[in-house]
């Protein structure tokens, strides 16, 4: 299972219980109505299209309660929100009579009549947990370890042998799962959040086309076809899309000034934990390779420029950074299509791409093999 950390919003974990509430809303509309106590003025009704998040609609809420109406052209992932919602409330909405509710702080948001969501969920709160269980162990062994300083090359590869092996399980539970329910956008969207948001186009691609057409077509659907076209420009034996960004000085740097020699694209942060505890490995194989033709571009998903540069000293990261600062607005993050980080890009001395997210022993191989 690969540790990163996911761009995109993950729809609210919530209880999932039979509704006898209104009917489907006619005439293909929803009705989205709701009981939040703890909002008290407006809450707003937002989505993403394109790179972009849109708010939708508001609605004024009155004694904690709210209705939105309207139509949804296809099944999509949607999020409330309000000054007084600690975290927004995301879900799918579909053209039905859906009920959003969250009696205290306390307890959790329980969101009903949506058939989408109800599948969508179904799956965290059935075969999910088996997998999360296995995982907890792994990560807090490998935490023990790291904290000890026993981390070395044996047992590193241990632990990436018990990950792979909780990705094989990820990936045939998500399968036997789909191939259940393929009519639904609830399918779509755990297809997105496991292998697009944690990326593994070829995985996610298998299973898109296990989807129904009305499922293909759903907002959710979109973003996946989306987001495998996108991938497929980064494709091995592609040219790599130019990147042209200012570094810790403010200088340009492009990647094209790389030309010649074989260059990973690393894309990190100062606040990625995953990407903070790759670092030692990849300084590692920086030091071993460099001088035989190995440089590395760092691209930095920062806002803050100190806590970016910080990171580098403390880190040990003596390559070449560069930022724009615009977090996940950065405009190699959209042309490279990263959803999450740690996520890099292994190029050859023409800019074409030979490896991607080549992380642990499987960096040191690629790297091993190159310059044998």
């Amino acid at each position: 299972m690969k540790i990163l950390i996911k761009r995109a919003v993950a729809l609210t974990p919530v209880a999932l219980m039979c509704y006898a509430g209104p009917l489907l809303a006619q005439n293909g509309k929803y009705v989205l109505t709701g009981k939040l106590p703890a909002v008290h003025d407006k809450i707003y009704l937002g989505h993403e299209v394109g790179d972009k998040y849109v708010i939708t609609d508001s609605a004024k809420v009155v004694n904690g309660s709210f209705t939105f109406k309207g139509t949804a052209k296809q099944p999509g992932f949607y999020k409330l929100e309000s000054k007084n919602l600690k975290n927004s409330i995301g879900f799918i909405l579909e053209n039905a009579a859906i009920n959003v509710s969250k009696p205290d702080s306390i307890s959790p948001v329980v969101i009903t009549g949506s058939a989408a969501q109800d599948v969508y969920m179904g799956f965290y709160n059935g075969p999910w947990k088996t997998i999360t269980a296995k995982a907890g162990n792994i990560y807090k062994r490998l935490d023990e370890v790291q904290k000890a300083g026993k981390m070395d090359t044996v047992t590193r590869a241990g632990f990436d042998r018990e990950f792979k092996a909780l990705d094989t399980l990820n990936i045939a539970a998500v399968k036997q799962y789909i191939l259940k329910n393929p009519g639904s956008a609830g399918s779509a969207a755990i297809i997105y959040d496991r292998f697009i948001s944690y990326p593994n186009f070829p995985v996610a691609e298998e299973l898109y086309g296990q989807l129904t057409k009305e499922a293909r077509q759903s907002d959710i659907g979109e973003q996946i076809n989306t987001a495998l076209k996108t991938n497929a420009k980064t494709a091995k034996g592609k040219v790599a899309p130019a990147i042209a960004m200012p570094d810790k000085d403010g200088k340009i740097v492009k990647l094209s000034d790389f030309r010649g020699k074989y260059v990973l694209v690393d894309f990190w942060a100062s606040w990625c934990g995953p990407c903070r505890r790759e670092n030692p490995n990849v300084v590692a194989a920086y030091k071993k390779y460099h001088d035989k033709g190995f440089e590395i571009l760092g691209v930095s998903l920062d806002s803050k420029k100190d806590a970016w540069l910080k990171a580098i000293e403390a880190d040990g990261l003596t390559w070449t950074h560069v930022s724009d600062l615009q977090a996940w607005s950065n405009s190699a993050v959209k042309a490279y299509g990263v959803k999450s980080v740690p996520a890099s890009f292994l190029l050859d001395p023409e800019g074409k791409v030979v490896g991607k997210d080549l992380r642990g022993e499987e960096l040191n191989k690629a790297l091993a093999s190159i310059f044998k």
